[in-house]
C-alpha cells in the first residue's frame, strides 16, 4: 500500500500517516516510525523492529543506492502473496483439525469409559495393569528423549552460521525446494538492484561487509571477495552456495555491463517469485491429503485398540 500511495504523489511521511489514520489497529507501530522518521532515522532503520533481518536489509539496499518505491512494491507483493496462502492455508486446516479434535475427545471417552470395562474382561488383571505401568514408564522416556533432541538440536542450530542453515533449509525433502527458490530469489534481487545501479563486485562486497557478521549478505560478500581475491571468477561462488539459480552462469557469463546485467538479474528475479509462488501452492495442495492420511492410521489404531481386547476375550471363551 505504501508503493501505491507514493505512486499516486505522497511522501513517505504522509503515506506513514495516511496509513496511521486507515489502520487504527497498528496507529502506535506508525507513530513510532513516523516518530523515528522526523529524527532522520532511514526509512530501513525506522522499520527494523517490526520487520525481518531480510527484508530490512532489502531495504537498505533500496534506500542507500537504489529505487526505494519500486523495492517496497516488491516486498509488497511478496508479502501479500504470503498472507494469502496463510489464509489459504488456515482454511485447509480447519476442517482436518476439526476431525482430529473430535478424535482426541473420542480417544478420552474411550480411554475413561471403554478401556476399563474392557480390562475386567481380561483373566489376567496384574498382567494388564503392567502392561500399563511399562506403557506409560516407556511413552515417558520417549517424551523424555524427544524434549532432549529438541534442545540439543537447537543449541546446535544457534551455532552455525547462516549459509550452512540456509543449505540445510535447502536440502530438505519436499519443502526444500521452496527455500531454494525463496533464497535465489532474495539474492538475486538484491545483486540486480547493486548492479542496475552500476556498483562493481567488490563495492558491493564492501556493502555487504558492513552488514550483520550473522546476515547472509554479509556472509555472501565475504565468500565473494574471497574468490575475486584469489583471481577466480564470481561463478565460483555456486559451488558453495548451492542454492544459488544455475541460470546465474549464463548470466554472468554473457558478457553484458553491469547495468544490463543488473536489469538481466531483475527479469529473473521476477521468474524466481512466479516459480516460488507456484511451488509454495503445490505445498499447499498436499496438507490435506497427507492431514487425511494421519487421520485413517488414527481411526485405524483406535479400531484396533477396542477389537483387539475384545477378540482376546472370545478366544478364551472358546
Amino acid at each position: 500500500m505504501i508503493s501505491d500511495l507514493l505512486t499516486v504523489g505522497f511522501s513517505l511521511r504522509q503515506a506513514i500517516a495516511f496509513l496511521q489514520t486507515l489502520l487504527a489497529k497498528h496507529e502506535l507501530m506508525f507513530k513510532q516510525i513516523d516518530s523515528n522518521l522526523s529524527n532522520g532515522s532511514l526509512f530501513a532503520d525506522s522499520l527494523k523492529p517490526f520487520i525481518s533481518q531480510d527484508v530490512y536489509y532489502q531495504l537498505v539496499i533500496a534506500e542507500e543506492h537504489g529505487d526505494l518505491q519500486d523495492c517496497i512494491g516488491r516486498l509488497g507483493q511478496y508479502l501479500s502473496m504470503r498472507v494469502k496462502q496463510q489464509t489459504v492455508l488456515k482454511g485447509l486446516l480447519q476442517y482436518p483439525i476439526i476431525l482430529l479434535s473430535m478424535l482426541g475427545a473420542l480417544l478420552i471417552a474411550l480411554k475413561i469409559f471403554v478401556f476399563p470395562e474392557l480390562d475386567t474382561w481380561q483373566s489376567q488383571d496384574t498382567v494388564v495393569e503392567n502392561n500399563h505401568y511399562l506403557y506409560l514408564v516407556g511413552l515417558g522416556l520417549c517424551l523424555l528423549f524427544i524434549i532432549l533432541l529438541i534442545v540439543k538440536g537447537s543449541q546446535i542450530w544457534r551455532g552455525i552460521g547462516t549459509n550452512k542453515k540456509v543449505a540445510y533449509l535447502c536440502r530438505l525433502p519436499i519443502i526444500g525446494e521452496s527455500y531454494r527458490l525463496y533464497y535465489g530469489y532474495y539474492l538475486i534481487s538484491n545483486f540486480s538492484l547493486l548492479l542496475s545501479n552500476g556498483m562493481g563486485m567488490k563495492r558491493i562486497c564492501q556493502m555487504f561487509s558492513a552488514f550483520d557478521s550473522q546476515s547472509l549478505l554479509h556472509q555472501l560478500g565475504q565468500s565473494l571477495n574471497e574468490i575475486l581475491a584469489e583471481g577466480n571468477k564470481p561463478e565460483q561462488l555456486l559451488k558453495e552456495y548451492s542454492y544459488l539459480p544455475l541460470e546465474l552462469i549464463i548470466f554472468v557469463n554473457k558478457g553484458a555491463t553491469t547495468e544490463e546485467l543488473g536489469q538481466q538479474l531483475d527479469a529473473f528475479a521476477n521468474v524466481l517469485f512466479k516459480r516460488l509462488s507456484k511451488s509454495i501452492e503445490k505445498l499447499l495442495t498436499m496438507i490435506q491429503p497427507l492431514l487425511f492420511g494421519v487421520i485413517a492410521i488414527v481411526i485405524i489404531l483406535l479400531y484396533l485398540s477396542i477389537m483387539l481386547p475384545i477378540y482376546h476375550s472370545m478366544k478364551g471363551i472358546y
